[in-house]
């Protein structure tokens, strides 16, 4: 019987500001499998949230198997136009999910930088549900709990790539506008030509 895990993406507290001007434009995203990122399932985007916010969203990833999903990535990103800015990270050890009762876990776990450094928490709800409960209300009123989460190399380097591919767009961003500055320079006959005789 398949399995899916439902997530209940509630709030995230003492987020690095990332933003250069304004207030961080936060989401979550949700992944089972490093590989296959095509499958993530993500929040709504939360402008000028800044370093906490409230999502209160249900997010499902379908396909659970515990065989071979130890771990439920997480990824807190800044949306932005050319590129959204990674702000934190973690890996949720999902056994805890697997041992609770009902097989749902409430919990608060720390996120981290691409340098491996804790910098703020995200609370969930994190339940794995039978195919045929798909459509039932879910409901864990038990209180929330420090949950277990870490690290893997492997998550940290694609992190530290999404980080890359954003200040990369940005440099790109700043170029075209150096580039069009001169541009427009030159058209104006601002250029640093020799005087004509």
């Amino acid at each position: 019987m398949s399995k899916s895990l439902h997530i209940v993406a509630r709030h995230a507290n003492a987020l690095e500001d990332v933003e250069r001007f304004g207030k961080n434009d936060p989401y979550a995203r949700f992944l089972l499998d490093l590989q296959d990122a095509k499958n993530s399932k993500q929040t709504s985007v939360k402008k000028n949230a800044g370093k906490n916010v409230e999502w209160e969203e249900v997010v499902v990833l379908d396909n659970y198997d515990a065989s071979r999903h130890q771990k439920l990535f997480v990824e807190v990103l800044d949306s932005e136009t050319l590129g959204d800015e990674p702000i934190g990270f973690t890996g949720i050890s999902l056994y805890q999910v697997n041992d609770a009762p009902g097989k749902s876990f409430k919990g608060k776990f720390d996120l981290y930088d691409d340098d491996g450094k804790a910098k703020g928490t995200i609370s969930l709800t994190i339940t794995v549900v039978d195919s045929d409960r798909s459509g039932a209300h879910i409901t864990n009123d038990n209180p929330e709990a420090k949950g277990e989460a870490s690290l893997t190399d492997e998550h940290q380097k694609r992190f530290k790539s999404i980080k890359r591919k954003e200040q990369l767009g940005d440099l790109a961003a700043a170029a075209a506008v150096l580039g069009g500055a001169a541009a427009a320079k030159a058209a104006l006959g601002g250029g640093d030509k020799a005087p004509t005789a």
